[in-house]
C-alpha cells in the first residue's frame, strides 16, 4: 500500500482513435501539496466507453492504495460514467445486470470492477469536456496520446510523503 499526501482532486478521461479502435485513458491526480500524478495506457482495440471507464478504474485503484480516508471528488466529462456509477448501477444489480429495457449491461466486467472499487469518500463530478478545464484537458491528452500509439511523458511529482509503486 501506498502511504500519500492527502489527495485533492482527481480527473479521467478515455479516448478512441475509431469506435471501436485503439484506445487511451488518461488519470491527473492532483494533491492538497500541489504536486501531481499522472496515469494512463492503452487497448489495441476497444471503445471510447471502456476507455472512460478504465480510466475511472485507475483512478479508484490509487486512492484505495493510498489509504486515502478524506473526501476526494472525481472528475469525469463522461456522463456514462457518471450517471452510471452514481444512478443507473443499483437498478442493473437488481435486475441481473439488465437495463431497463431488458438487455445486458454494455461492459458489465468494468462496471462490476468500478463498483466495488467505489468508496464513500468519493464524490463523483461531472465536468464538461473541452471547455479548457485544466485537469480535463490534460487527461484528455493524455488518453488521446495513447489511443494514437504514442506514450506521453507522464508527470509523476513526489508529495514528501508520497511513496512511488514498485
Amino acid at each position: 500500500m501506498l502511504e500519500i499526501a492527502a489527495i485533492r482532486q482527481i480527473y479521467t478521461d478515455g479516448a478512441c482513435s475509431g469506435n471501436p479502435g485503439p484506445g487511451g485513458w488518461g488519470v491527473v491526480i492532483y494533491f492538497v501539496d500541489d504536486s501531481v500524478y499522472e496515469l494512463g495506457g492503452s487497448e489495441l482495440q476497444t471503445t471510447n466507453n471502456r476507455m472512460e471507464l478504465r480510466a475511472a478504474i485507475a483512478a479508484l485503484e490509487f486512492i484505495q492504495q493510498s489509504r486515502q480516508t478524506q473526501s476526494v471528488d472525481l472528475f469525469t466529462d463522461s456522463e456514462y460514467v457518471k450517471n452510471g456509477i452514481t444512478k443507473w448501477i443499483q437498478g442493473w444489480k437488481q435486475k441481473g445486470w439488465r437495463t431497463a429495457a431488458g438487455k445486458p449491461v454494455l461492459n458489465q466486467d468494468l462496471w462490476q470492477e468500478l463498483d466495488l472499487l467505489n468508496g464513500k469518500q468519493v464524490h463523483w463530478r461531472y465536468v464538461r469536456g473541452h471547455t479548457g478545464n485544466q485537469g480535463n484537458e490534460r487527461c484528455d491528452a493524455i488518453a488521446r496520446a495513447f489511443s494514437l500509439g504514442k506514450t506521453p511523458g507522464l508527470r509523476q511529482d513526489s508529495p514528501d510523503t508520497c511513496q512511488k509503486p514498485a
